[in-house]
């Protein structure tokens, strides 16, 4: 099934051990970014291993490099090929550092930009 079919535009893969203010955080700078990524779905990396099966989506915004690995583990070549997918630091980081509240804020603006086109 193709992302289109399936309606999903956005998937969101976050790491094992958010904490509230973390979620919280990326919840709203989700929502601040329009309805296709406040709709995002979001999947848990847990033990290296994603904990649910991962849906095809036309972009995914993975946050740290060990979550960036388990979605490459577990997606087929053909749907990483056709994906845009963005890295951002890990939650932790966004809320210590303003450098990395700048980096996801440009991952945010990767996204949106890669779905708008992705819709023409």
């Amino acid at each position: 099934m193709t992302a289109e079919a399936a309606g999903t535009a956005c998937i969101v893969v976050l790491p094992e051990g958010c904490g509230t203010r973390e979620l919280d955080l990326l919840g709203r700078a989700l929502v601040a970014c329009g309805p296709a990524l406040a709709r995002a779905g979001r999947v848990m990396v847990c033990g290296g291993q994603l904990a649910a099966d991962v849906p095809e989506a036309r972009a995914y915004l993975v946050f740290g490099e060990a979550q960036a690995h388990a979605l490459g583990r577990s997606l087929p070549a053909a749907v990483l090929h056709r994906a845009q997918i963005v890295l951002a630091d890990e939650p932790a980081l966004v809320l210590t550092s303003a450098a990395a509240k700048r980096r996801l804020w440009n991952a945010l603006r990767s996204v949106r930009s890669a779905l708008a086109t992705m819709e023409r």
